[in-house]
C-alpha cells in the first residue's frame, strides 16, 4: 500500500521530531502505555508489527529495566494516589491469533503482563484467539483478556441501547467464558462520546482506554486513558519517544503544527 504524500510528510516530520527531541525517562508520577494489535508479518494490515520488531521493543525495555506493569494495576495505583514510578503498560486490541501465538511466548520470555481486549464476535474466527487460546492466556495470569465491544463498531455513532449491548454482550461473552468479571474495557478506533463514557461507568467498569496519545499522569480521566499507538511505520527512536517524556513533547507539537 503506497502512502500519500501527505502521509509521507507527517512520517517525515514525525521522525525528525522524535529524533531531536530529548528522551527524557518518564518521572515517577507518570506512565505510558502502548497499543498493539496484529505481531505478524502482515503486509495488509497496517498496524501489524513484525515479530522481530516487537522482540526488539520488549528487549529495550528489559535492558534498560522499565518497569512493565498490567493495566489494572496501573489504575489501582491511579486510584490509590501512588507513584506510576514511570512505568509502561502493554494493550493489545481486536484478539488477533498471533497474539497467543507469538506475543504470549515472548511475554512469558520476559515476564511482562500484557491486557487483551478482544472483540469477541470474532472469537474462534480463523486469524483471531480460540475460546481454549483465550482461557489458556487468562490462567497464566500473565494477560487480562478484557472486552472491545462483539462488532467492533463506533459506539459514538450507535443508539444508546446498540452501545449499551456491544459493551454489555461482549462483557458476558468473558464472563461466562473465563469465569471472572472484566473490569477494564477499550473503545473501537478510540471513538467514544461523553454517554459511552457513562455507559461504561455504570457497568462498573474500572476504567478504559482511548487511542489519544500521551502519558498517564495522576490527574488522567480513568474512562480516557491515553495510548500510545505501536504500529507498522513506528520506528525505534519514535518507540523509545513513546517511552518517555518526548511523546508529551510531539504531542504538544503535533498539535501547535495541526499535523
Amino acid at each position: 500500500m503506497s502512502l500519500s504524500p501527505s502521509k509521507k510528510m507527517k512520517d517525515f516530520l514525525k521522525e525528525v521530531f522524535f529524533r531531536l527531541l530529548p528522551k527524557f525517562s518518564l518521572s515517577k508520577d507518570r506512565a505510558s502505555v502502548l497499543m498493539y494489535h496484529s505481531i505478524s508479518d502482515r503486509q495488509d494490515f497496517f498496524s501489524a508489527v513484525s515479530p522481530e520488531v516487537f522482540n526488539k521493543q520488549m528487549a529495550y525495555l528489559a535492558a534498560k529495566k522499565r518497569e512493565v506493569i498490567s493495566l489494572a494495576e496501573l489504575i489501582r495505583r491511579l486510584r490509590a494516589h501512588e507513584p506510576l514510578g514511570g512505568s509502561i503498560a502493554l494493550a493489545f486490541d481486536d484478539g488477533s491469533r498471533d497474539n497467543y501465538t507469538t506475543v504470549f511466548p515472548l511475554l512469558k520470555q520476559y515476564n511482562f503482563p500484557a491486557t487483551i481486549f478482544v472483540t469477541t464476535g470474532l472469537i474462534g474466527n480463523p486469524e483471531y484467539c480460540s475460546p481454549e487460546e483465550l482461557r489458556e492466556m487468562h490462567d497464566s495470569g500473565l494477560i487480562a483478556v478484557e472486552p472491545h465491544t462483539l462488532s467492533h463498531p463506533k459506539l459514538a455513532a450507535l443508539p444508546r441501547a446498540d452501545a449499551d449491548h456491544e459493551i454489555r454482550e461482549s462483557r458476558r461473552v468473558l464472563q461466562d467464558m473465563l469465569g471472572v468479571t472484566p473490569t477494564l474495557f477499550a473503545y473501537p478506533y478510540g471513538n467514544f462520546s461523553e454517554e459511552t463514557v457513562s455507559l461504561v461507568r455504570e457497568m462498573g467498569f474500572a476504567g478504559a482506554v482511548a487511542v489519544q496519545e500521551g502519558t498517564v499522569n495522576p490527574a488522567t480521566d480513568l474512562f480516557r486513558l491515553p495510548r500510545n499507538s505501536i504500529d507498522r511505520s513506528t520506528t525505534f527512536e519514535q518507540f523509545r519517544g513513546k517511552v518517555s517524556r518526548a511523546i508529551d513533547r510531539y504531542v504538544s507539537l503535533k498539535a501547535l503544527f495541526h499535523l
